[in-house]
């Protein structure tokens, strides 16, 4: 009887199946569909055809017009490129009026759209009695797109609709009103400095050649890649990069924190352009600004001084190739708040070993003299190079060349540890080290650390008592702790 009743609500279960598939299968459309509009299309045309536009709207004072121009782009050339081949043309858009400036192609491109392809959200009315309920009596935009045949489309932008997601337009030449996406309505209100490009010159950081920053009560910072340094100044550094000022010696970059100050480059944009052509600077303070700084590559300058800034955390600045003044948030050019220290490596004197012939160690009452003797042996073999070979000497005592570079290490490893301008103790050096050059007008370079306190000795250079640095006191101690170590055998322990 159970199983009876089973194979029962089965069959039941398999009739309501096969009911529903035919109920769906056979259902009428859904209302969404059977309800959908036909597109209402307002103004279609071929993008790549319109060469011209014009706009004026409430927050436009002066007639925008823009006008599309073309160009050649430049590629270099690949081996085995057909010399023949047509040259690449870019098109682009300019600011015929009021005046030319940078614009965002991008904004421009995007107002071009809105003629090309505009449809409409609804039709409101297809023949009005009264404009003005729609503020199309007096339109608060009108643009205007012209092709390449002279067929001129006008768009006339009303007001915002109740739901605030749609505005109301009409097409000159049309009596009807519709209402259009929002994103039309906001390309036809924009304001020129919308259409304006807020980006600076983009510095190819890889590639840097030059970086100057000065400001109110601070040193100024220069930088210079090292390619454009002479062999003579290159003696006393080998980083990529050498801090040129504000120090009596160069020194070579801090890497880190340059590569920190290269990544914020980034964010210095435009936020707010005030005025383009300003006859007076001093109301933005940038008749005598309070921060200057230019950064280079090998084709780009980036050149922009800073005046006052305002409560709502902004800062007026304006670039060395324009007359503009703009805005910028003062926290994107936090960065520039930086101290030569913190841009210079610490080295108290760098120099290059092959540069170097003999050097003298003075200090506690004693004096030791390293040498290195060069010596060009002539190739075994026809068409083989000469080979140069090096010999090292410690008090006239041949020594091994891996101890002896790695006490040279230590040499050219002492370290500044603070900046300090001073003028050092006169009496005896606890340390000099002369370094005798082998090329170079300068033949002679000598570091001297002069008591300061009990924490720090006066760093000296060539015999400039005007001291710059201070070298933490336990820097001579290690100095003759190595030296030890070398004279005894034990620097491979």
């Amino acid at each position: 009887m159970k199983r009876k009743r089973s194979m029962i609500a089965l069959l039941a279960a398999v009739v309501l199946l096969a009911g529903l598939y035919v109920y769906l299968a056979n259902r009428p459309q859904n209302n969404e569909q059977a309800d959908k509009q036909p597109i209402i299309e307002i103004s279609q045309l071929d993008l790549e055809k319109v060469i011209r536009l014009t706009l004026r709207n409430e927050n436009t004072p002066e007639e925008l017009v823009f006008e599309k121009h073309t160009r050649e782009v430049e590629e270099q050339e690949e081996p085995g490129s057909d010399e023949n081949e047509q040259p690449q043309i870019e098109t682009f858009w300019v600011n015929a009026k009021p005046y030319e400036v940078e614009l965002a192609q991008s904004k421009v491109t995007d107002l071009a759209r809105s003629f090309s392809s505009l449809n409409a959200d609804m039709l409101v009315e297809e023949q009005p009695q009264d404009l003005s309920i729609y503020g199309l009596d007096q339109p608060v935009a009108t643009g205007t797109a012209q092709l390449e045949d002279g067929t001129r489309v006008t768009l006339h932008l009303g007001n915002k609709t109740a739901a605030g997601s749609t505005w109301y337009l009409m097409k000159e030449g049309d009596p009807r009103v519709f209402t259009v996406a929002n994103h039309h309505g906001q390309r036809l209100s924009s304001s020129w400095s919308e259409f304006r490009s807020k980006d600076l010159p983009e510095i190819d950081t890889m590639n840097l050649t030059y970086m100057h920053l000065s400001a109110e009560g601070r040193k100024d910072i220069e930088i210079r890649m090292n390619e454009n340094l002479l062999d003579e100044e290159l003696t006393f550094g080998v980083n990529l990069y050498s801090l040129t000022k504000p120090y009596k010696r160069y020194k070579g970059a801090n890497s880190r924190k340059l590569g920190e100050m290269l990544e914020s480059l980034a964010g210095l944009k435009i936020r707010e352009f005030v005025e383009d052509h300003p006859e007076d600077y001093s109301q933005y303070g940038l008749d005598q600004p309070k921060l200057h700084f230019v950064v280079k590559d090998e084709t780009t300058t980036l050149d922009l001084s800073f005046g006052h800034s305002l409560d709502d955390g902004t800062i007026y600045f304006k670039t060395g190739d324009s007359d503009g003044v703009y805005l910028m948030e003062e926290t994107a050019m936090a960065f520039l708040d930086v101290e030569p220290f913190e841009l210079s490596d610490k080295f108290a004197l760098m120099v290059n070993i092959d540069d170097v012939d003999r050097i003298t160690l003075e200090g506690r009452g004693r004096r030791h003299t390293m040498r290195i003797i060069r010596t060009t042996v002539e190739p075994e073999e026809e068409g083989e190079e000469e080979e140069e070979v090096e010999t090292y000497f410690l008090d006239e005592k041949q020594v091994e060349e891996d101890p002896f570079k790695k006490f040279y290490q230590r040499l050219i490893g002492i370290v500044v540890d603070a900046e300090k301008e001073h003028t050092a103790a006169g009496g005896t050096p606890e340390l000099k080290i002369t370094y005798h050059l082998n090329k170079g007008k300068q033949r002679n370079a000598t570091l001297e650390l002069y008591p300061y306190d009990a924490d720090f000795y006066s760093l000296v250079l060539d015999g400039d008592m005007e001291s710059e640095f201070l070298v933490y006191r336990k820097q001579p101690e290690w100095v003759f702790e190595t030296l030890d170590d070398l004279i005894a055998g034990r620097m491979d322990e």
